[in-house]
């Protein structure tokens, strides 16, 4: 593979290669006036390629295991959504067709290697008879009971693996190995002997679609057929940007952590469908609006569901009080909380947290206080009734990524114990 350098979201422009933000802004993937990157995902640019992991995420002990750890977080929140997700920039992830097209490959190789080409010939007394060719075609000798055919004609098929078709298939895997294999696999690759031995095609991009067409026609298995026209686009992919380019990403992160850390807490329940929702008058009457209505990010309970928690994942920086959720996110969390002590019952507590990307605790908790105090210590600061506190968590982005894509929950060994920081005994 291609050397691999990390970087991060939120990541100063001016800190990348000078070559790699030219491109990246050359793509749109940092707008001109951007002080800042806003993209988590993988580019490939004349070095390598760069990997940029989440924001507050350690780079300097990231290893190809934490980008292949990335890569396939993003492959199952994205793929196993239900809805359909568009391509390109206003869309949740860059380069989904191209990423799907790449592992495809790759997983129909391991399972099936590399293409030979099926023929069928016609033949004489060999195989397994036609009778109706043989019938159409032959000349039977009389007999009293039936005739007789002393030649009967059959189908053989063959198979050839040395063929051009063969050359185009192994050439992508080659490459598609060479440069993204610890991507696919945490680990450095190494070229089989299968792929090492089969030359390259004896044609440019042009003359291999040309021929991958042909193929096609003559191809009569499904397998067959799929694997040829992903080569076919393979090919025009790699022709347009002379190779195979890899970018894969998404500048909308967010919501990638969000389902992350839904997914992988414990002890959740759902309580939306319970909460308030709005009504509006018109013509004498009130028409609900339940789409429009409240929605938690995630609940949790204790193991005897005395307690709730309410969590808001946040993708903010919260490395200080300014980098901190404003207004509008503390209100949220605060009407949640209303919400839910309202359907909850009188014998259970209900708590509200944020939890932030990071393995540094910055901040312990947000409060609403009287105007004015500006720095105080606690012991004197003025609270205003009726609000209470948001405790804030941090999870190291790399321990969430791992635990997500494994399928495990958090665990208190990581320094993450969501369930244990917030339901202290």
């Amino acid at each position: 593979m291609n050397d691999l350098s990390f970087y991060r979201d939120r990541d100063l422009v001016s800190s990348l290669p000078k070559g790699l933000a030219n491109l990246m802004i050359h793509r749109g993937l940092i707008a001109p006036d951007h002080k800042k990157v806003h993209f988590c995902g993988f580019v490939s640019w004349g070095e390598g390629v760069a990997c940029f992991m989440p924001r507050n995420t350690g780079v300097g002990s990231q290893t190809p295991e934490h980008a292949f750890h990335l890569l396939m977080a993003m492959k199952m929140y994205y793929f196993d959504k239900v809805t359909g997700l568009s391509e390109g920039l206003d869309g949740e992830l860059i380069g989904k067709e191209s990423l799907s097209l790449v592992f495809t490959l790759i997983e129909d190789y391991q399972a099936n290697g590399l293409y030979v080409r099926r023929t069928k010939c016609h033949v004489l007394n060999q195989g397994r008879p036609d009778w109706k060719r043989t019938i159409s075609r032959q000349i039977p000798y009389p007999s009293d009971d039936a005739p007789i055919y002393l030649d009967v004609d059959s189908c053989k098929v063959s198979y050839v693996s040395d063929c051009e078709t063969a050359r185009v298939h192994a050439n992508a895997i080659r490459e598609i190995t060479q440069k993204f294999g610890a991507l696919l696999s945490g680990n450095k690759t190494n070229l089989d002997d299968t792929l090492l031995r089969v030359p390259e095609p004896l044609t440019d991009k042009e003359g291999q679609l040309a021929i991958l067409d042909r193929e096609v026609s003559l191809s009569y298995s499904q397998r067959d057929i799929k694997l040829i026209e992903m080569l076919r686009t393979y090919v025009e992919k790699s022709s347009e940007t002379e190779g195979l380019e890899l970018l894969v990403g998404t500048r909308k992160f967010h919501n990638v952590w969000e389902g992350m850390i839904d997914k992988c807490l414990p002890r959740k329940i759902e309580i939306n469908s319970l909460l308030p929702v709005p009504y509006y008058q018109q013509t004498g009457h009130l028409i609900e609006v339940s789409q429009k209505g409240q929605r938690t990010d995630t609940v949790i309970e204790t193991e005897d569901k005395s307690r709730w928690a309410v969590i808001d994942a946040k993708y903010y920086d919260a490395s200080s009080p300014s980098m901190a959720p404003g207004w509008h996110d503390l209100v949220k969390q605060y009407f949640y909380k209303t919400a839910a002590e309202k359907v909850s019952g009188s014998e259970v507590s209900v708590s509200l947290h944020f939890i932030f990307p990071g393995a540094t605790h910055y901040l312990d908790n947000a409060k609403v206080g009287e105007r004015g105090q500006n720095k105080i210590p606690t012991s004197k600061f003025k609270e205003v009734d009726g609000y209470g506190e948001i405790s804030c968590h941090y999870c190291d982005p790399s321990v969430l990524i791992r635990r997500y894509t494994g399928g495990h929950q958090l665990e208190i060994d990581e320094n993450c114990d969501i369930s244990g920081v917030i339901f202290p005994a």
